[in-house]
């Protein structure tokens, strides 16, 4: 068991992290994209070539999954996104090393227009979908990638230029505004206030780290939030990082640092290796997300604990 989590932990993904908080969305000129710019160029202003994109995809689990990637700048640059979360055969090949795989089908001609902050993707000759749940992560991938321009506010998905509903049923979203990820209740709870929580589990195999929505009281803390992922994911698939018994005997975030203080039991994590890893980084993720943490403190009854260095989540290339 000691050396179940040494292979998964190279093959953590930097799905979202503390870095999705901070990725400025890209500029762009015109209706889609940013002017083309020659991505020959060498040395340290390379990267200005290219824009870093987040796209979403599908774990084997079904939750639909963000990944950045650094895309070359082009006219159109929206539709390239779309292209690389389409199920090519380079994109399947990719994305399979990885536990996950493109959410729109392979053989759909995309287009895009852009008209009053509203993008209007129309998906033509897309073969059907397997069930509604596909249906639903495929159009929650396409709305999130879109709405990560700065020139587009909602989304507009059209089938061959109509909309309605998809084969198994999911209704066509009409000026939709961002979705949350994997929301753990189809409907928001009844509680006045509840609010919307991105938490940050690992998949089964610990080689992914998967978004999760769950509505919370009013005003979540950084003590309910920690107090949420202690709990564990509702959902089957996702791995609850924390040793049985482990309580929260304390947490604060303040300007971009987050200390947070456990019980005796979560020392177990030191006897296999990487779970240590994996508890740090789905914290860090989800305090990233919600209060821009960027470094975390993690203590045992008061005391720093850090029995093996914590890997940052690495970025994933779906296009190889």
């Amino acid at each position: 068991m000691k050396k179940l989590f040494a292979f998964m932990l190279a093959l953590t993904l930097a799905l979202m992290a503390a870095l999705f908080g901070c990725i400025p969305k890209p500029e762009k000129a015109g209706e889609e994209g940013a002017d083309p710019i020659p991505t020959e160029k060498e040395g340290p202003d390379a990267q200005a070539s290219f824009h870093r994109a987040t796209l979403y995809f599908l774990s084997d689990e079904g939750y639909v999954v963000p990944v950045t990637k650094l895309i070359p700048k082009e006219t159109g640059i929206a539709k390239a996104c779309l292209g690389y979360m389409q199920a090519t055969p380079v994109n399947r090949e990719a994305a399979a090393r990885l536990g996950i795989k493109p959410v729109i089908p392979e053989g759909t001609r995309i287009s895009i227009k852009v008209e009053n902050g509203n993008a209007v993707v129309d998906l033509a000759g897309m073969p059907a979908l397997g069930s509604e749940a596909e249906e639903r992560a495929m159009l929650a991938a396409i709305v999130n990638a879109m709405t990560e321009f700065n020139t587009v506010d909602t989304v507009t998905v059209l089938r061959d230029g109509r909309g309605g509903t998809l084969e198994n049923g999911a209704a066509l979203p009409v000026e939709e505004e961002r979705v949350p990820l994997n929301p753990e209740e189809e409907e928001v709870p009844a509680m006045a206030g509840a609010v919307p929580v991105t938490l940050y589990f690992p998949n089964s195999s610990g080689a992914l780290t998967v978004p999760v929505t769950r509505y919370l009281g009013e005003g979540p803390s950084a003590y309910t939030v920690v107090s949420a992922l202690i709990d564990g994911a509702k959902g089957g698939g996702l791995m609850n990082c924390f040793p049985e018994g482990t309580l929260l005997l304390g947490a604060a975030a303040e300007n971009g640092r987050a200390v947070v203080d456990l019980s005796e039991d979560f020392r177990e994590t030191a006897q296999t290796e990487g779970l240590y890893s994996l508890a740090y980084n789905t914290i860090l993720l989800t305090l990233a997300e919600r209060f821009g943490v960027k470094e975390l403190e993690l203590r045992v009854n008061g005391e720093p604990f850090a029995p093996e260095t914590a890997a940052p989540p690495a970025a994933f290339d779906p296009a190889g």
